[in-house]
């Protein structure tokens, strides 16, 4: 393989990583305004609610808020990046009977933080609003991280190198 053909497939190589943010987008964008009816949905009484541990990828653990409810094998719960969880914690009252929405977790450790949504006779405690937010987050992260490979790639392209005009200046 030539130089040329190198220089072409690496360009290529790094247009192609753009497919990875891309499908960020397409996630992010899939999970905007949610049919509840699409959602496992259950109501009991609620037994337990505090700050409680997700175990995340690569062994990566986080604080989360979490509630309990009495028959539900799994512990439902909401990450916030900040870690401010004082206004969940004041909505939902042990005892009181809830109604949740949210995804099955096939992972049988910590708490399951794709909880969507809260509701107490009807009345909306928790909105799937947040949820839907921070699914938006990865949209953004997608769409500059995706578009930026994209330039990357044609500057390389054309360049032979990203930084090839900062080198000049240094030399």
């Amino acid at each position: 393989m030539n130089k040329e053909q190198k220089h072409l497939l690496m360009s290529i190589l790094i247009g192609l990583t753009s497919v990875i943010y891309f499908f960020l987008v397409y996630k992010g964008y899939k999970n905007q305004n949610l049919d509840l009816s699409k959602f496992d949905q259950y109501e009991n009484i609620l037994i337990k609610k505090g700050i409680g541990i997700h175990y995340g990828s690569k062994g990566k653990q986080s604080n989360v808020f979490f509630i309990s409810i009495k028959g539900l094998e799994e512990d439902l719960g909401i990450y916030r990046i900040s870690k401010e969880y004082d206004d969940l914690l004041e909505k939902v009252t042990i005892g009181d009977n809830v109604k949740v929405y949210y995804k099955k977790s096939s992972n049988n450790e910590g708490v399951n933080i794709d909880l969507i949504q809260v509701e107490k006779d009807g009345k909306v405690l928790i909105s799937k609003d947040e949820y839907e937010e921070k699914e938006s987050f990865l949209i953004y992260i997608g769409l500059i991280a995706g578009f930026g490979t994209l330039i990357g790639a044609c500057i390389y392209y054309n360049k032979g190198s990203v930084f090839k005009t900062r080198k000049n200046y240094f030399y």
